[in-house]
């Protein structure tokens, strides 16, 4: 049977259920603004209705409801859409950094403009082509050891930003491995915070939004895997490697994050091939100008500097001829047109004389510190030059005065030949550029357009990506955001059933007031 105070409990159960539904809502409203906070909600169900005990059937037509109970408050979220928001947000963060590193290696080499690798290149085969003009004129060789070391201190600066622009790649993986370590630890404590919380049937929401957004931030770090177990603790594995088991983590290593294949470790590694290939493109140029086998063709009246071989039948002075690769003395004046092979620019300098007394030749006009292959951080002019611009070979005649071989200073062949090395074609390292076989500038171009390609693939994929991903959080916010419009029309909503419980229970106090205090007064 029924409870004379029955009225006012189920009353008092719908205050206390709007007025939790009211702190609820107020909480939504203060996180609004909270990053990873997740719109909560109440979730009521009607009590055990009255049901006389021991009996088949109740003495009452019908159950008599008792009111209403709050069963949980959870927090409103979409496990499949932050499945796809973390792995779409890993391939971002990839793209980011790609796409960072892609403009920092186009402002490093800062072409198209009047202080790039190929103007001051420009500049170094005009000063030939005015050598050319009158080998003699000090003014014009100045220009060409000075157009010269521009082009070498050119090239230096663009190596020197590349090895700091890889340096800094290097030093920010190290930051970021450690970022990834410290959010794990913090998810760690907080799976303890949660298993510990809901053991005894609650629901930890806020600790599970503090946790799912540090989830994010990882995802964006590395290619992450998460799986749950039944106590609510969380399982990462980060490229590939356990990384978080529990409350037990294991920090990831830099070697571990070189088997990134998303986020913005694996954009570092990227990056690093990205740096790489530039500065291997532009060492093969820098080395195939200076040393790569050419073929050229020497003027009537050329002496050989050494015993030379050429590739064509020549005649000589004293009208004997040499077949095509037969030895030429040394000293030998030939008369015809002579293709010769030679090693690149040095090797075409050094078959010249300069106007040093007696004449030299032999003398590279390129060295490399440390030796080996030219590259863009050992390339120098060589010193001898600088001290002594006379030491530039721009002739290919001597004339024997009182027994000293004197060049011809008049005599511009060898510098007509520099300079003609601008229109020759070289045959570069494969599998660098687009480009086997062209002119070193047919080259730098090709150089620069296969960057500007890859550049704006990754621009255009960070952008997409980007929209992508920010498409995403807007459905999860959809789902988890809080929405001021619908909080405000609940709050209408909770605050008409508060006040209407109110009533009821102001209206059955009233009853029993009338029970208690003025019934049973008759003949008093």
């Amino acid at each position: 049977m029924t409870s004379t105070f029955h009225g006012l409990e189920t009353s008092k159960r719908a205050l206390f259920v709007n007025t939790t539904a009211m702190q609820t809502l107020g909480n939504n409203i203060a996180n609004q603004n909270t990053e990873g906070y997740s719109r909560q909600r109440v979730n009521t169900s009607a009590t055990k209705p009255i049901w006389q005990m021991g009996m088949t059937k109740s003495q009452m037509p019908g159950q008599l409801g008792t009111g209403v109970q709050v069963d949980s408050i959870t927090r409103m979220r979409d496990s499949f859409l932050d499945i796809q928001y973390r792995r779409e947000n890993t391939s971002l963060g990839a793209y980011d950094i790609l796409n960072t590193t892609m403009t920092a290696i186009q402002n490093i080499l800062n072409e198209p403009s009047d202080n790039g690798i190929s103007s001051v290149m420009n500049d170094f085969w005009d000063s030939w082509e005015a050598l050319n003009r009158d080998p003699s004129l000090l003014s014009a060789r100045v220009a060409v050891s000075g157009a010269a070391q521009n082009l070498t201190d050119t090239l230096k600066h663009v190596g020197e930003s590349l090895t700091n622009l890889e340096t800094d790649t290097n030093s920010n993986i190290g930051k970021k491995v450690s970022e990834a370590n410290n959010i794990a630890s913090n998810i760690a404590k907080l799976n303890v915070l949660i298993r510990d919380n809901e053991a005894f049937g609650d629901h930890a929401n806020d600790y599970r939004d503090q946790r799912d957004l540090l989830v994010d931030q990882l995802s964006k770090i590395v290619n992450i895997d998460v799986t749950e177990d039944n106590r609510g603790m969380i399982t990462v594995a980060a490229a590939g490697n356990n990384l978080l088991t529990g409350d037990q983590v294991t920090p990831m290593t830099e070697a571990a994050a070189q088997a990134a294949t998303g986020g913005e470790l694996s954009g570092y590694a990227e990056s690093l091939d990205e740096i790489a290939n530039i500065r291997n493109q532009l060492n093969g140029m820098v080395d195939t100008l200076v040393n790569g086998p050419v073929t050229v063709t020497l003027s009537n009246g050329y002496v050989t500097s050494a015993n030379m071989t050429a590739l064509n039948e020549v005649t000589l002075k004293d009208g004997s001829k040499i077949p095509a690769g037969q030895t030429i003395p040394k000293g030998s004046e030939v008369v015809s047109p002579m293709q010769v092979q030679v090693d690149g620019f040095n090797g075409l300098h050094e078959l010249g004389y300069n106007l040093e007394n007696p004449a030299e030749s032999g003398v590279p006009f390129f060295t490399a510190s440390g030796g080996g292959a030219f590259t863009i951080d050992n390339i120098s002019v060589n010193p001898d030059i600088i001290k002594d611009t006379n030491k530039i070979a721009a002739s290919s005649k001597y004339e024997t005065v009182g027994g000293t071989n004197r060049t011809i200073r008049g005599n511009s062949d060898i510098a007509n030949a520099l300079a003609s090395l601008r229109d020759v074609t070289f045959t570069f390292p494969d599998n660098l550029t687009s480009l086997t076989e062209g002119t070193t500038d047919d080259y730098f171009r090709a150089v620069t357009s296969d960057l500007g390609i890859r550049a704006n693939n990754i621009a255009r994929n960070q952008d997409n990506q980007q929209n992508l991903v920010d498409s995403l959080q807007m459905s999860r916010q959809s789902v988890s955001g809080v929405n001021l419009d619908e909080e405000l029309a609940d709050m209408i909503r909770f605050q008409q059933a508060y006040n209407a419980a109110a009533r009821s229970m102001t209206t059955v106090d009233e009853m029993l007031d009338r029970i208690i205090n003025q019934m049973g007064i008759v003949g008093r």
